[in-house]
This record gives C-alpha cells, structure tokens and sequence, in this order.
C-alpha cells in the first residue's frame, strides 16, 4: 500500500512540475504578449517581468525536487528521520525565496506605475499559494520534530 501510495505521490509531483515547466515555456511568453499589446506602455517591462517569473520558477523545481527525495525517504526509512525535517525546511526556505521575489517584483512595478493587472492577479494568486506552502511546511516540520523529541525522551 505505501509503495502504491509513494508512486501515486511522486506521479503527481512529477506531473505538476511538467505542466509549470510547460506553462513557463508556452503560456509565460505569450501571456507577455498579450499584456504588451493591451498595455503597451510596459513594453519595455516585457523581458524583465520574464526574467523575475523565470527566477522564480527555480527555487519552485528545487522544492520539488526536494518533495521527490523525501517521497522516497519515507518511503524506504521511518518518516520521522532528520533528512525529512532538513527537506521540509528547504522547501519552506524556498517557498520564502519566490514570496520575496515576488513581493519585490510586484512593489517595483507597483511604483512606477506599470503593474499590468493579469500580472497583479498572476502574482497575488501564486503569493498565496506560496505562503499556504511555506506555512504547512513549517507545521507539519514543527509536528515531527515534537514526535522525535517524545520519540526520544521514551
């Protein structure tokens, strides 16, 4: 049953990260597109708007890359090992690095004026799936680091 579980798991995780890697390379570029032909008062936006999305696209693989390794973990060992907690606190360090980014992206094109809306709305809508990550990570961090102190005070 774990192994169905663990392959049903990293299937997901594998297939998520082929639709946001088709996303950056197909949707990305012609979402910048459309938004210089509506608004081309940013064309001059268009590439550095790519390039911070692309940016953020890394610590994003990375985290699930890092998903990919802990799957196989528990998988193979105990789920409460110290390899689990150190993924789950990269994950959380990564999760920190696209919300900054961001957060500096939308306040820069906020101040000069040139925050076309579907990128106000693409933004928003990943900051929070972003921060709802960042969050669990860190709980279910917090929940086994508790379950190996009671582990080893037993």
């Amino acid at each position: 049953m774990q192994k169905v579980t663990s392959t049903i798991l990293s299937s997901v995780t594998i297939l998520l990260g082929t639709i946001i890697l088709l996303l950056c390379v197909f949707v990305l570029p012609k979402v910048a597109e459309e938004t210089v032909f509506i608004h081309p008062e940013v064309t001059y936006l268009k590439y550095p708007i790519l390039l911070g999305m692309y940016a953020t696209a890394l610590p994003f693989f990375y985290a699930l890359y890092e998903t990919l390794i802990m799957i196989k973990i528990i998988e193979y060992q105990f789920i409460i090992s110290s390899r689990i907690v150190q993924g789950l606190n990269r994950i959380k360090y990564c999760a920190f690095v696209i919300i900054l980014l961001y957060v500096i992206g939308i306040f820069t094109l906020d101040y000069a004026n040139a925050l076309p809306p579907i990128i106000a709305v693409m933004g928003s809508g990943i900051l929070l799936v972003t921060i709802m990550v960042a969050a669990g990570s860190a709980f279910i961090k917090n929940i086994l680091i508790k379950n190996q102190s009671k582990l080893s005070n037993s």
